[in-house]
C-alpha cells in the first residue's frame, strides 16, 4: 500500500509540473531562444519520433522530466505508470510544447541609401535565399539534472527547414529618422556598426526520424517558417532599430 501511495504522489507531481507550464504559457504562445530540452519536446510531439515506442517515451521522460526519471526509472512499476501517463498526455495533445522560437545573430550595417530610404546590411552579412536555419548544435549541450550531458537519441544538431527561402538584405528607415538612429548607435559606443538581428520562426512539422546533413552529421529536422527579422543596437535587444515582417503569425 505504501508503494502505491508513493507512485500516486509521483504521478501527481508529473501532472502538476505539466499544469504549471500551462499556467504560465499556452502551447505555442510566446517566443523563446531554443534549448535542447524544448526542441526535443517539439520534435517528438510533432511526431518526429513515435512516443508510443517505450524507448522513445523513456528518452523523452529522461530529457523533459529529468528529476522524475532519475528518481523512478530504476523502479519498473513506478516508471511504467509515469511513462504511460506521458504517452497518454501526448496522444491527447495535453503535453506542453513550444512552437515559436527566436534566433539571435550579429550583423554589420552598410551605408544608408538615401534614395531608397533603406539601411542595407554589409554585403558579408546578407542572408540570401537560405533554405534552412540551425536551431541547435551539439556544442551547446549542457549537463542535465544528473550532471551528465543532456544528449539523447534525438540528434543534438537540430535544423529548421523553411517553407520559403529567407533573404535579409537590410531594413527601411525614413530619411528624417536616420540622424537620430545614427546618434543612438554612436552613443552606444558602436564604432564598428555592429547590430543584432532577432529571427523569429514558427515550427509547423517535424521530419520523421533522423537524417544527415550535407556535412554528413546526424541531425533532427523541423519544418516551419520565418515570421519576422528585427534589428537592435544592443545584444540585450532593448534598443530597436527596424525590421522586416514575413506574413502573419
Amino acid at each position: 500500500m505504501k508503494g502505491r501511495i508513493i507512485v500516486l504522489l509521483v504521478l501527481l507531481g508529473l501532472t502538476m509540473s505539466v499544469q504549471s507550464a500551462y499556467a504560465t504559457q499556452d502551447i505555442g504562445e510566446g517566443y523563446a531562444r531554443p534549448t535542447y530540452k524544448e526542441l526535443v519536446q517539439t520534435f517528438i510531439l510533432l511526431n518526429g519520433y513515435d512516443i508510443n515506442d517505450s524507448k522513445i517515451a523513456d528518452e523523452y521522460g529522461r530529457v523533459v522530466y529529468c528529476k522524475l526519471y532519475q528518481k523512478n526509472f530504476s523502479n519498473d512499476i513506478a516508471w511504467k505508470r509515469i511513462r504511460d501517463q506521458i504517452t497518454t498526455r501526448a496522444q491527447k495533445k495535453k503535453e506542453y510544447f513550444r512552437v515559436k522560437y527566436e534566433i539571435i545573430s550579429s550583423f554589420e550595417l552598410g551605408r544608408y541609401d538615401f534614395s531608397k530610404q533603406y539601411f542595407p546590411l554589409d554585403p558579408k552579412a546578407v542572408i540570401s535565399n537560405a533554405g534552412n536555419i540551425s536551431l541547435f548544435i551539439s556544442g551547446e549541450l549542457k549537463p542535465d539534472c544528473s550532471g551528465r550531458e543532456e544528449r539523447s537519441i534525438v540528434p543534438s544538431n537540430i535544423t529548421l527547414d523553411l517553407s520559403e527561402p529567407l533573404t535579409v538584405t537590410g531594413f527601411s528607415v525614413p530619411a528624417d529618422k536616420v540622424e537620430k538612429m545614427m546618434v543612438r548607435i554612436e552613443e552606444a559606443g558602436n564604432v564598428d556598426r555592429r547590430i543584432y538581428g532577432r529571427i523569429r520562426v514558427i515550427i509547423t512539422d517535424a521530419e520523421k526520424g533522423q537524417s544527415f546533413s550535407s556535412q554528413n552529421f546526424q541531425q533532427a529536422v523541423l519544418k516551419g517558417r520565418v515570421t519576422s527579422v528585427d534589428f537592435f543596437i544592443d545584444p540585450e535587444l532593448t534598443k530597436p532599430l527596424g525590421g522586416v515582417q514575413y506574413g502573419r503569425e
